[in-house]
């Protein structure tokens, strides 16, 4: 191969500079492959999008981890640019003390982000459990979860903004988003299994007992280090 040949390959090739970093990041995150499409599908018609990953086409969208760590980092950054004084924390310690399990809980409200990872899996047995009839297994149902949880994460990424612009109803704030989360959630895993009531409650109560557990094992852990401590 002469000269004139390795000069001609060498123009082809985008010269690596910060532009060529830069799509490599947008790349590395998914980004340049569907992110704002995934989440505009997922809001619209999330049951459809994700029978379509499990079941068609894989290329159209995020990839579910990739997904829901990205909303994760998104809810974030969101909590800590827009952080206000957070009532909760006074509350908390009312109920519980010094204890551990106003420490965990304090945790699981100031890092939420890195909470809802933790949730995937008690969730995703729950829908297991209540959905075993559809014959989906363990690893595509987790896949549904990260998909429905990182909008999730993305809804609840509206709170901070909302408590920064009317500090007053924080509280009025997080149950507003609390409801409207949990109720997409219900409705996300529902259609996935089909247009039907029953799918629908059977999804919100499947994600909300996966909650509920999770809370229960944290607020367990807490309990069994205080007594190990003394």
């Amino acid at each position: 191969m002469d000269d004139n040949q390795n000069h001609k390959i060498y123009q082809e090739l985008k010269r690596i500079d910060k532009n060529y970093a830069f799509q490599e990041f947008l790349g590395l995150i998914g980004f340049e492959k569907g992110f704002l499409f995934t989440c505009k599908s997922l809001l619209i018609k999330p049951g459809k999008t994700i029978r379509e990953y499990v079941n068609i086409n894989r290329q159209k969208v995020t990839k579910p981890v990739t997904f829901l760590g990205l909303t994760s980092v998104i809810y974030t950054l969101f909590a800590h640019y827009f952080k206000i004084e957070n009532p909760y924390s006074e509350m908390s310690k009312k109920m519980y003390g010094n204890s551990s399990i106003n420490n965990i809980m304090n945790w699981i409200q100031e890092n939420y982000g890195y909470a809802n990872l933790l949730m995937i899996l008690p969730i995703t047995f729950c829908t297991l459990l209540f959905f075993k009839k559809y014959k989906y297994n363990f690893y595509e149902i987790f896949v549904v979860i990260c998909f429905v949880m990182g909008m999730g994460m993305l809804i609840f990424s509206l709170e901070p903004i909302l408590n920064k612009l009317s500090k007053n109803t924080f509280l009025l704030n997080e149950s507003l988003i609390v409801i409207i989360a949990f109720l997409y959630t219900g409705w996300a895993i529902g259609q996935f299994y089909g247009n039907k009531v029953k799918n629908y409650i059977k999804g919100f109560l499947a994600y909300f007992l996966g909650f509920l557990i999770f809370e229960v094992v944290m607020i367990g852990l807490a309990i069994i280090y205080d007594l190990i401590k003394g």
